[in-house]
C-alpha cells in the first residue's frame, strides 16, 4: 500500500480580501473643491466666540461644514459611513442653530415693565427670557400707586 500524496490532496484556498470594486485602487488626485471647503467652514465654524451670537456664527459655519461634508461623501460610493456620519451631525448642528435663533428672537414689553427690567432686574443678571416669564406671571397687569400709598397692608389684603 502506497502512502497516500498529500501534496495532491493540499484543497486549501488563498483567502483573496474582499474589496469593493470601485474602491480597489487610491486615487492619485487630491479631494474635490467641496470637501476643501467644508474643511474651510469647520475652521471658520470652530474660531466662534461665547454668547449666543458666538453659538450662532459657531453652528451656523459647522452646519454649512458638515453639510458641505455630507454632498462629498454622498458622491463617493466608497464613504457610505462618513457619509453617515456627516448627514447626523448635519442634522444636529442646524437643530442647534434652529435653536439658538430661537432664543435670540426679540422679547418686547410695555414702557413700565422695560423700565422695570433696566432699573431692577437687569441688575440682577435675569435675560429678557426670563423675565418675560415673570411678567407672564402677572398676567402684564400694571398696578400704579401713588407716593406714600400702600399696595398691601398685612391682614387687610391677600
Amino acid at each position: 500500500m502506497d502512502p497516500p500524496d498529500f501534496e495532491s490532496l493540499n484543497i486549501t484556498a488563498q483567502p483573496t480580501p474582499f474589496t469593493y470594486p470601485v474602491c480597489e485602487r487610491w486615487r492619485d488626485v487630491s479631494e474635490g473643491s467641496v470637501f476643501h471647503l467644508a474643511h474651510i467652514f469647520l475652521f471658520l465654524g470652530f474660531m466662534g466666540g461665547s454668547g449666543l451670537y458666538g453659538l450662532l456664527y459657531l453652528f451656523t459655519f459647522l452646519t454649512f461644514g458638515f453639510f458641505c461634508s455630507t454632498i462629498w461623501s454622498w458622491s463617493d460610493p466608497c464613504t457610505t459611513d462618513t457619509f453617515l456620519w456627516s448627514f447626523a451631525l448635519f442634522a444636529a448642528c442646524l437643530g442647534q442653530a434652529l435653536h439658538v435663533s430661537y432664543r435670540l428672537r426679540s422679547v418686547t414689553f410695555e414702557k413700565d415693565f422695560e423700565d422695570l427690567y433696566n432699573c431692577v432686574f437687569k441688575k440682577l443678571g435675569v435675560s429678557l427670557t426670563q423675565y418675560g416669564k415673570i411678567v407672564a406671571c402677572c398676567e402684564r397687569d400694571v398696578q400704579t400707586l401713588e407716593r406714600d400709598h400702600c399696595f398691601a397692608v398685612e391682614g387687610k389684603r391677600p
